[in-house]
């Protein structure tokens, strides 16, 4: 057997209590204004648990900018994100974060290409 076949329920309860929480967090509890609009897309845990990395979306008005600005915020905000967890979810240990961009999220205004998402 693949050890991606068998990864266990354990595993991926705590996989998805992070990303809710994490989620949860970036809706309503970050202020910097940075990361305003910005939506998490996925979380991977390591097998080990000791690491996270964190797929985010870039709001439309922020892709000009780039995502440097937005991971240098979430750099920032990442103890403050693990404090959290670590209040949230009773883990032994919180894992370390690593955010990385994804993409740009499709703006609420239809573009002109006609291209459908």
């Amino acid at each position: 057997m693949s050890e991606e076949t068998s990864i266990p329920a354990r595993h991926l309860r705590v996989q998805s209590a992070l990303f809710e929480e994490v989620s949860l967090l970036f809706r309503g509890e970050l202020s910097d204004p940075l990361l305003e609009g910005v939506v998490v897309t996925t979380l991977e845990l390591s097998p080990d648990g000791r690491h996270a990395r964190i797929g985010f979306t870039l709001p439309p008005e922020r892709q000009e900018s780039g995502p440097a600005p937005v991971e240098e915020a979430l750099e920032r905000a990442s103890g403050f994100i693990r404090s959290q967890l670590a209040l949230g979810l009773n883990l032994k240990r919180v894992p370390n974060l690593r955010f990385v961009c994804v993409g740009v999220a499709p703006g609420m205004v239809p573009d002109e290409e006609g291209g459908e998402s």
